[in-house]
């Protein structure tokens, strides 16, 4: 029988040993959500070593990595990264977030995925109320100044991106984040994650891994992507920083922006 919804993970036994217990109190206890908790990993992740991860309520997904040809992890790990650490190499695991779009998601109705490493501050019933009816939701990445656009998720000088910018309008400034995602299952078909990789192979010009090549997918091939609200009954729904006069639900950071 298909269930309704789960709140989602995707993490290697380094992150869910350095997060998922708090991750998983913070959603119990501020988010007030009580449903399944799945987590996708890596196959011979040692979960059994977690007591966190114990529980008829936690569900665990093994999948294998995320296999890119050897000449595309080659350029993904020589893309100029404009002068922050390259995610192809310090951060490979965050490709396994295209497991999120294997078949076997379909098992529910909804998913809704946060990055372990979220903060949870308030109830996400709100959040979870609203279905995306054959949509993905997601907060936009140049939310709230919608200043950067598509470009920038690219290396530009490189051969793949010549023909990407041919193929795809990257000038876009609503394009989207994929440290949160909130999507109908419906979306997901057997072509679905095979197309990502392909695109991937296509275009290794990314310098956000999953992120740059899902916008691709997800608003230019499919055209599924809706922003998520910004603001739900007096709440942000989400913001990268805590805000001195506003009630966040969801944050990356536990603290105030320093200026």
């Amino acid at each position: 029988m298909k269930k309704d919804l789960a709140v989602c993970v995707v993490a290697d036994f380094k992150y869910l040993y350095k997060y998922f217990y708090s991750f998983k109190k913070n959603l119990r206890l501020n988010g007030n959500y009580f449903g399944e908790i799945l987590i996708i990993t890596s196959l011979f992740s040692p979960t059994f070593l977690l007591p966190s991860t114990f529980g008829s309520k936690v569900k665990i997904l093994r999948k294998k990595k995320i296999k890119l040809s050897k000449s595309t992890i080659n350029i993904l790990n020589s893309n100029d990264t404009k002068g922050q650490p390259n995610r192809n190499v310090n951060k490979k695991f965050q490709w396994h977030k295209i497991n999120l779009f294997d078949t076997s998601i379909k098992k529910w109705n909804y998913i809704f995925y946060l990055d372990i490493n979220m903060k949870i501050h308030n109830d996400i019933s709100d959040i979870l109320s609203i279905k995306p009816k054959k949509k993905i939701l997601a907060r936009s990445d140049s939310y709230p100044e919608y200043k950067n656009n598509l470009s920038s998720q690219f290396d530009k000088n490189t051969k793949s991106y010549a023909k990407l910018k041919e193929e795809y309008d990257l000038t876009i400034n609503n394009y989207f984040q994929t440290g949160l995602l909130y999507f109908d299952t419906n979306i997901v078909n057997t072509r679905t994650k095979e197309r990502l990789i392909e695109l991937s192979e296509e275009y290794p010009c990314t310098i956000t891994n999953e992120q740059a090549i899902c916008n691709l997918y997800f608003i230019f091939e499919e055209n599924l992507y809706e922003e998520l609200v910004a603001e739900i009954n007096d709440k942000i729904s989400y913001f990268y920083w805590m805000l001195p006069d506003k009630k966040v639900i969801i944050t990356k950071q536990n603290r105030i922006q320093y200026k």
